[in-house]
């Protein structure tokens, strides 16, 4: 009974998580969109770069043309995508929507104070922060499992129907249409250019997002000194291995490949131990993220 319990407490508050992440990242976009894009008369890639331009040429608010695009492509998403990733996707559409609907009509009651960002000079910082903004919402919005609506929900349902497409492709040659598109809207190359330094900076600030905290090195090494190594990586580094049983092709000798992750700060530390052992080959990459458990306690046993 008490697992259920908190099995329980585990859903609803993982669902309070990801509703917050999702209005957090509705703000970011608004804000983003609305305070620096939309006045810099240049278009963002995806489906909020043709409702970019729809609000530029019509002067209708851009958050009526989000509703009007992204409702009916979460709707076919519905039969064929996760559903959870299309009802975190629905919320997210809906909060953006009406807050770009308030925020204009806030702008208008308040002619005197401008909630948009002027400038003929400083086009850059538009297309700076407004990536930064964007790519934030649209990480935080993947990292639940959802996104912001728009052009990743057509690829992936085109995946879904040709499973060895490339979605990233896809969403890529998608972007570049409609990046090229706005400078039939704006005809102006500015507009061009600053799309493509606010992209550069969204897939930047994007996977920061994405990126874990607890980024680290892999280090691979080759030894005939398992053994001797045990000691230093576990007790020196405080860090688990694996040891694999391997053969050099050149020496045709048996030997082992130890397998660690280590923080960043601690790779001058091992060199200095791979020192010790002779005919020692080591290499290392960067890792991504990390899950489980990375470091033990300073007074956990070795098993």
């Amino acid at each position: 009974m008490a697992e259920l319990i908190k099995k329980d407490d585990l859903k609803k508050s993982d669902i309070f998580y990801s509703v917050a992440i999702t209005f957090i990242s509705a703000i970011l976009s608004t804000v983003g969109l609305y305070m620096l894009i939309y006045p810099a008369n240049f278009a963002p890639t995806g489906v909020d770069g043709i409702i970019t331009m729809l609000h530029y040429v019509t002067g209708f608010n851009a958050g009526i043309f989000s509703l009007i695009l992204k409702v009916p492509l979460l709707l076919w998403a519905w039969f064929v995508l996760n559903k959870k990733y299309v009802c975190y996707t629905l919320i997210y559409t809906i909060l953006s929507s009406l807050m770009l609907m308030a925020i204009e009509m806030i702008d208008v009651a308040m002619p005197a104070v401008s909630l948009q960002y002027q400038t003929e000079t400083d086009l850059l910082i538009p297309a700076i922060f407004g990536g930064i903004l964007l790519g934030l919402s649209t990480g935080l919005m993947i990292k639940i499992g959802a996104s912001t609506g728009g052009i990743d929900i057509i690829a992936c349902i085109l995946q879904k129907w040709y499973p060895h497409a490339n979605v990233e492709n896809l969403m890529a040659y998608m972007g570049y249409v409609i990046v090229g598109a706005s400078y039939f809207v704006y005809e102006d190359m500015n507009s061009i250019l600053l799309s493509i330094v606010l992209v550069f900076v969204f897939e930047k600030s994007n996977t920061v997002i994405l990126r874990d905290h607890r980024a680290a090195y892999e280090v691979k090494i080759i030894t005939e000194h398992p053994e001797q190594l045990k000691a230093d990586i576990l007790y020196t580094l405080r860090h688990g291995a694996t040891v694999v049983k391997s053969h050099g092709m050149f020496t045709e000798k048996d030997n082992f490949m130890v397998i660690t992750i280590i923080n960043y700060r601690q790779l001058p530390e091992l060199m200095k131990v791979i020192q010790k052992y002779p005919n020692t080959f080591v290499y290392y990459s960067e890792v991504v993220g990390v899950r489980g458990n990375f470091r033990r306690k300073k007074n956990e046993p070795v098993l």
